[in-house]
């Protein structure tokens, strides 16, 4: 009796250790303190890049991702973090397991990924980076386990503090910080170039009907589409009619009036070889994307009058005399036009300062929080 006591006991014990090195993780054996950095898409990486590269220095990160696009993306920049996780399913278990595993001393979540079990049940110190506030009873109750929270603006912090939470700060748009770093070698050739970023289901139908009337007016005038989505790629082409068409993943060298950018990650790169850039979101009531890649190399920027996600972005470029607001074809003609005709005039801008003021808030807040 006793010898089948222990032999049950044997593989009850066994079954545990099994169930236990699939769902928990073994201690790492790190120094530094860690950081839990979730960014759920390529957007919210690239956001974050500029601060993880100063964060990478002086603690372990470990990067979370919610999207399988965002996972290839990131695999591809392994300079910003030490691991790389898919973020656990959102239950409390699969959270707090997760959490143990790699020992995190706080947890960073990027905008507005409120997840429930993950910031209810976790129990590291939680920080809200590049915050904006949209209300609702939801956002009241979850800011407010939050440790610290960080916006874009003033007028979130406003509201974030009237929900009674616990540090609130306003340092700006994470957006406004880039990186130093070395621009992709791109060949652009003896023609003027359109550049439209970010576009949307519903713009690029506008943008070619204008690229129609500027492409008699400026004969060497060529138009660069790099969809949101790259998925929608052949769609966008498939509905060009009486210009020369490619995917740039399919050109090899063939003459084109209308180049659709269907990879990933070159997009800031291609932004320094226009002539003037629209950023797209801002024609459809999306709400924008960052309107500062194509400023910071210095161009022209057009956009639309959707821009509430980016209105800081939007409200900067327009008092620096380096922003167009256009709403409809006839408008996108008329700006293009005045800019490469020279009648029109745009101011380059710096926003190195800007920059610098911004990194810092955010990281001296940081640091006094760890």
């Amino acid at each position: 009796m006793r010898l089948l006591y222990f032999h049950t006991l044997k593989i009850s014990l066994k079954g545990v250790v099994g169930f236990y090195k699939k769902f928990m993780y073994n201690l790492p054996t790190h120094r530094m303190k860690t950081i839990w950095f979730h960014t759920a898409s390529v957007g919210e990486f690239n956001t974050a890049k500029p601060l993880l590269k100063k964060l990478i220095k002086d603690y372990r990160i470990v990067l979370t991702y919610f999207s399988p696009r965002a996972k290839d993306y990131i695999k591809r920049h392994p300079e910003y973090y030490h691991s790389l996780e898919r973020l656990p399913l959102d239950t409390p278990f699969t959270v707090r397991s997760f959490e143990r595993k790699i020992e995190a001393h706080a947890i960073f979540i990027m905008e507005r990924e409120f997840w429930p079990s993950f910031i209810l049940f976790t129990k590291a110190k939680k920080v809200l980076l590049n915050a904006y506030a949209k209300g609702g009873l939801y956002e009241r109750f979850i800011s407010r386990k939050f440790d610290l929270i960080i916006t874009k603006s003033d007028k979130d912090r406003e509201r974030y503090e009237s929900y009674g939470c616990k540090k609130v700060v306003s340092c700006g748009n994470l957006k406004f910080l880039f990186e130093e770093r070395q621009i992709k070698e791109m060949k652009k050739g003896d023609f003027k170039l359109f550049v439209a970023g970010s576009t949307h289901n519903g713009e690029e139908k506008i943008l070619i009907e204008a690229f129609g009337e500027l492409k008699k007016r400026h004969p060497d005038l060529r138009l660069l589409i790099a969809p949101r989505h790259i998925s929608r790629s052949q769609e966008i082409a498939n509905k060009v009619k009486g210009f020369r068409c490619f995917l740039r993943s399919r050109q090899r060298g063939e003459e084109w009036d209308i180049l659709i950018l269907d990879t990933l990650g070159e997009l800031f790169d291609v932004y320094a070889l226009a002539d003037v850039a629209f950023v797209g979101g801002t024609l459809v009531p999306v709400g924008g994307h960052n309107l500062l890649e194509p400023a910071y190399h210095g161009k022209p920027v057009l956009f639309g009058p959707f821009t509430q996600k980016v209105r800081d972005m939007a409200e900067y470029l327009l008092q620096k005399g380096a922003g167009f607001v256009v709403s409809r074809a006839e408008d996108i003609i008329r700006v293009v036009d005045g800019i490469l005709s020279k009648r029109i005039s745009y101011n380059r801008v710096d926003i190195s300062q800007e920059s610098e003021r911004i990194m810092s808030c955010y990281y001296s807040n940081i640091r006094d929080m760890l």
